[in-house]
């Protein structure tokens, strides 16, 4: 008991010989002198003279491109602002406060700039926090207020995805025209020091610029700094998962022309490459805005390819309507005929088996059968006609059998006789002589003849039928070849001009200077 008495004691006898000091007491004292020396401080404008301008110093820190939303025309940053003028009623002796040489005081306290972002988008239109103004011993204040601001930022889909882009941040005072805040560059260009580095986004650089602009209103100007962003996007993502499919599937579309009509999925093979790129185009226009001032090059280039493959199609179905006509519904044209069976087989240098081709400007294109059919007219007929213009005479007989053995084993010689009925075609008439020239039976020699002449009319008709399927056949794999070539090259001019139109494609991907 005594010993805690003996420690009261003593403790007392401390506290009552150490004197007490507050921390912070200069600084207290301070900010008391200087924030009760005037009334109304943060909304008097801190001019010495009131009829000058005050000069507010503006620069940025670029953190972060947090967002380019091409839709909405909108870039999202991530910004600290840094505000710089001098207030003379906020300057001090440092001796007279324990050498402070620096003081931290809320912007409610103390007169701040009324700088806004003029070309804002977000709803809260003032996006920075309000951070504490530093305060030095000459009066001169510092004020960094970060944010994330949103500004609208006009797009320039013409190149994309090989684009830049350019957008602005345009602040400047929302009351105090040009006589009453003079709004200088704190900086050329704007700090990137500190920039995150952005996975859709190039950051080629910041410029800073400053407007001076007389409005109908007012006679003095109105002053605002622009904080220029100028972007480059990078085109990997695009390039792999828009333009390489894209083209892979136009590709594809050649493949429908080395497929044969019969094997039945020609086109519905074309049909889906069709449905296919449409989808593709589909997905690449929801992510550009719909504006009608400029047509993208990648969307040029999606209807270059989307029209490639819809001819395609069309000529697809006109190969499988050729390949499967026959000479009872179609009979093909002499124009049909001399393009897809003269012109096009030359100019693809293409050969038909079993035939002689001598070129479109030559006579005499004929077929292995045209030239069987052609010996084989060499008929009793034919002679017969050949025979009035060149005066061979044989009375219109032919002899049809090389002999016959009659009843005194003598040879006898049988003849067809032929001439022209009605209809213009050739009937026989057949006579026989025996040794004795006494005419013979002729009514089974009658119906072998004309059991032959049908026969033979019908091989003919059944050949020439063959013939006209073949000449449909061939005129659809010309086609089909005139396809492969055209489309081929259609593809390549297409891929080359349209890709070629982009700066930045020239100058990353084929190494060329704009």
């Amino acid at each position: 008991m005594a010993i805690r008495l003996a420690a009261t004691i003593v403790l007392v006898c401390i506290l009552i010989v150490v004197p007490v000091v507050e921390p912070g007491e200069h600084e207290r004292r301070l900010m008391n002198d200087l924030l009760s020396k005037f009334p109304y401080r943060e909304f008097a404008r801190p001019a010495i003279n009131e009829s000058d301008a005050l000069t507010v110093a503006m620069g940025m820190t670029l953190q972060q491109i947090m967002d380019v939303d091409e839709v909405n025309q909108i870039i999202t940053t991530n910004i600290w602002l840094t505000l710089a003028w001098t207030d003379a009623t906020l300057a001090w002796n440092e001796s007279d406060y324990g050498g402070i040489s620096s003081i931290r005081l809320p912007p409610s306290m103390i007169w701040t700039p009324d700088i806004l972002l003029y070309n804002c988008a977000n709803e809260n239109f003032d996006s920075t926090y309000h951070s504490n103004v530093v305060v030095r011993s000459s009066g001169s204040c510092e004020w960094i207020p970060p944010g994330i601001f949103k500004s609208a930022c006009s797009i320039d889909v013409t190149n994309f995805p090989w684009d830049d882009q350019v957008c602005t941040l345009k602040f400047g005072s929302w009351t105090y025209d040009g006589g009453r805040i003079n709004l200088t560059k704190l900086t050329e260009e704007g700090d990137i020091s500190t920039f995150k580095p952005n996975g859709e986004w190039h950051l080629k650089g910041v410029d800073v610029l400053r407007n001076v602009v007389y409005y109908p209103c007012c006679d003095d100007p109105f002053i605002d700094i622009t904080f220029v962003i100028k972007l480059k996007r990078k085109t990997l993502y695009y390039a792999m998962n828009l333009v390489m499919p894209c083209i892979l599937i136009s590709s594809l579309m050649l493949l429908v022309f080395t497929l044969p009509p019969d094997t039945g999925e020609k086109l519905s093979f074309a049909v889906t490459i069709l449905l296919s790129l449409t989808v593709f185009m589909m997905i690449f226009t929801e992510s550009l805005p719909p504006t009608s001032d400029a047509s993208p090059m990648l969307s040029n280039y999606f209807s270059a390819m989307l029209l490639m493959v819809a001819m395609a199609v069309l000529l697809t179905m006109t190969i499988l309507n050729f390949h499967h006509r026959n000479p009872d519904t179609h009979t093909m044209g002499p124009t049909t005929k001399k393009i897809c069976l003269d012109w096009l087989p030359w100019f693809l240098r293409m050969s038909r088996p079993g035939h002689i081709f001598k070129g479109p400007f030559k006579k005499g294109n004929l077929s292995n059968q045209e030239m069987e059919i052609e010996m084989l007219d060499q008929s009793p007929g034919y002679r017969r006609k050949m025979a009035a213009t060149t005066g061979y005479q044989n009375n219109g007989r032919t002899p049809l059998t090389l002999h016959q053995q009659g009843s005194a084993g003598v040879i006898g010689v049988r003849y067809a006789s032929y001439h022209e009925n009605q209809d213009g075609l050739m009937d026989k008439t057949i006579i026989g002589r025996d040794n004795h020239g006494i005419p013979q039976s002729r009514e089974k020699m009658d119906n072998v003849l004309d059991e032959l002449h049908f026969m033979t009319e019908r091989f003919k008709k059944i050949d020439e039928d063959e013939e006209v399927v073949g000449d449909w056949k061939y005129a659809a794999m010309v086609l089909d070849r005139f396809g492969l070539v055209f489309f081929s090259i259609y593809l390549i001019i297409a891929t080359i001009v349209i890709l070629n139109t982009a700066p930045n494609f020239r100058k990353d991907v084929l190494g060329m200077s704009a």
